[in-house]
């Protein structure tokens, strides 16, 4: 039987992705409530939904399969009522990591998502994808801060949502079976995911913010070995990957929170400009959509989607 789930590296194929379309339970992001569930303003919840679609859109029309997480648990009221008294839920990505032998669950840092993984949980059971394990307090850490260098090395930041007893906890449940290698990025203040710093869009390429990933060194961990600190900028460097550097006002707008549907093809946001027109010039395809109502979630496009399965 052909796989349905798999997605360990960061710039294969993609070929299904989990993501949620929201509904009223974006009501309660209120100006009293913007902490809360980390929104800069509240949204106009009709161009939110217009803007979800043209990203959603966007991925299809690259080949890649949209499974709305209410469709997957329309048979499934308690999750239905606890996902419509949740603005988050929408940000799909910090919810789980999916690897080639299945789905490992986060353990959320923000009081606004505290308990939200049970509803991934029930999704990916629905969905035939086993749980390899999931990350448990006082261990806390979230899909954006997670990314794969390769199939078997795993980069992991020590971020603003992450503690160092969830990476060891991760060590515990994936090193040796799972991954080779699993690097903690220290990673500057501020930085809430590696995702907003960092991200691959094609093996030998990634866009980067520097300062945010080399002011700390970086630990190397593998199983049965002491740890290797490293720079990440020259780690990067020892694997072939090229940086191509933003500055912070880019990475406050989302610049680099582009979702990698293949090597330099891409769905982002469509002011990000500069860093679209040099992917397009080594000869990548980009996607731009309009994100001014997704962006008052301080979310790109990649904490939107949960890949399931690339090839």
């Amino acid at each position: 039987m052909p796989r349905t789930y798999g997605a360990q590296h960061e710039h294969g194929v993609m070929k299904r992705v989990l993501m949620h379309r929201p509904g009223t339970e974006l009501e309660f992001v209120r100006p009293e409530t913007l902490t809360a569930f980390n929104f800069s303003q509240p949204v106009d919840l009709p161009q939110f939904l217009r803007e979800f679609d043209a990203l959603a859109d966007g991925l299809t029309a690259l080949g890649v399969e949209v499974v709305l997480l209410t469709d997957v648990l329309k048979d499934e009221p308690a999750a239905l009522d606890y996902i419509s008294r949740r603005p988050n839920i929408t940000y799909t990505r910090d919810l789980a990591v999916v690897l080639d032998a299945g789905v490992l669950l986060m353990s959320m840092y923000h009081k606004g998502r505290k308990g939200d993984p049970w509803v991934i949980r029930l999704a990916m059971e629905k969905l035939g994808i086993p749980i390899v394990g999931e990350v448990r307090p006082p261990g806390f850490i979230e899909g954006g801060g997670i990314m794969f260098l390769t199939e078997r090395k795993l980069l992991v930041s020590l971020c603003d949502r992450t503690t160092e007893s969830a990476i060891y906890q991760m060590c515990d449940l994936l090193l040796g079976d799972h991954v080779d290698e699993i690097v903690m990025v220290a990673v500057a203040e501020g930085v809430v995911h590696i995702d907003g710093v960092l991200m691959f869009v094609a093996p030998n390429l990634a866009l980067a913010y520097r300062p945010a990933l080399e002011l700390y060194p970086s630990t190397i961990f593998r199983k049965g070995r002491s740890p290797e600190y490293v720079w990440l900028p020259d780690y990067l460097e020892r694997h072939g990957v090229e940086v191509f550097e933003v500055d912070r006002t880019e990475c406050e707008r989302a610049h680099v929170n582009y979702v990698t549907v293949a090597p330099l093809t891409v769905v982002g946001y469509d002011w990000a400009e500069r860093t679209s027109a040099e992917i397009v010039r080594r000869g990548g395809r980009v996607i731009g959509v309009p994100g001014q109502q997704l962006i008052r979630g301080n979310a790109g496009p990649h904490c939107m989607t949960c890949p399931l399965l690339r090839v």
